[in-house]
């Protein structure tokens, strides 16, 4: 998955204190760095999370102040509601989403570019979250407020935003994202959706086109990827149909 360190190729996939000045979105760059904490520190690393419709999504948080936030599912055709072939293959673009974070109060808080914005704050209860729609003041009561969970091991070293290359080599390389409760979604199959999981030490993802993809490593995601593709109908246990790199 894409580190703090491929964050240049493509960035992998948190903010209400009584003082807090209103903040709106930003660019993102690779510039400034949030304050070094004890404060900071704590909310380094990957998040899950809930929007206003309680569907997941994760947010990983990374030292220099990016952001990215990995989802789908909201967006995803159903196939029950659609003619077999008749899906829409999503964007990258609903499949994660770039920000940055800053401390804010005693939490943090994350500035997404579409305008959106995430307060996370550890208070008696464990982890919290609040967030704001876009253009909506926020020192007035957040739209959503849910729990948050903080990801750890494995499964916080795999969630995230992929960029990998297909069999076919007429297509170019597609988005595929992994949220932390399996459900995986890509920018390349029509009816983009699928699960995840670990198999030795691998990422194996079962797409509901009936392809089956392989990055091979979990433990060792933040350089270059080998990628193994299976055909629908191939043998699982066989030679892939193609072995090709990702990040």
């Amino acid at each position: 998955s894409l580190s703090t360190s491929a964050l240049t190729a493509l960035v992998l996939a948190a903010g209400v204190g009584a003082c807090a000045p209103a903040l709106r979105a930003v660019p993102v760059s690779a510039g400034s760095v949030p304050a070094s904490s004890a404060i900071a520190a704590r909310y380094l690393g990957v998040w899950a999370l809930s929007d206003s419709a309680n569907n997941l999504f994760n947010v990983r948080l990374s030292p220099d102040g990016r952001a990215i936030s990995t989802w789908g599912a909201k967006t995803m055709p159903q196939p029950g509601n659609l003619p077999v072939g008749s899906g829409v293959p999503l964007r990258p673009g609903q499949l994660f989403e770039q920000g940055r974070w800053q401390v804010w109060g005693n939490g943090v808080r994350i500035d997404y570019a579409d305008g959106w914005s995430d307060w996370l704050l550890v208070g008696p209860t464990g982890p919290q979250q609040y967030s704001w729609a876009p253009g909506s003041d926020r020192l007035t009561p957040p739209e959503n407020h849910a729990k948050a969970v903080k990801l750890s091991g494995v499964e916080a070293e795999v969630v995230g935003v992929y960029r990998l290359t297909p069999t076919q080599p007429e297509k170019p390389p597609y988005t595929a994202a992994l949220l932390s409760n399996g459900q995986a979604f890509n920018s390349i199959d029509a009816i983009p959706g699928g699960s995840w999981q670990l198999q030795n030490g691998d990422v194996v993802i079962d797409w509901l086109s009936d392809w089956r993809t392989v990055i091979v490593g979990a433990g060792n995601l933040a350089g270059p990827l080998t990628v193994q593709h299976w055909a629908p109908g191939t043998n699982r246990q066989g030679n892939p149909s193609a072995v090709r790199s990702g990040e």
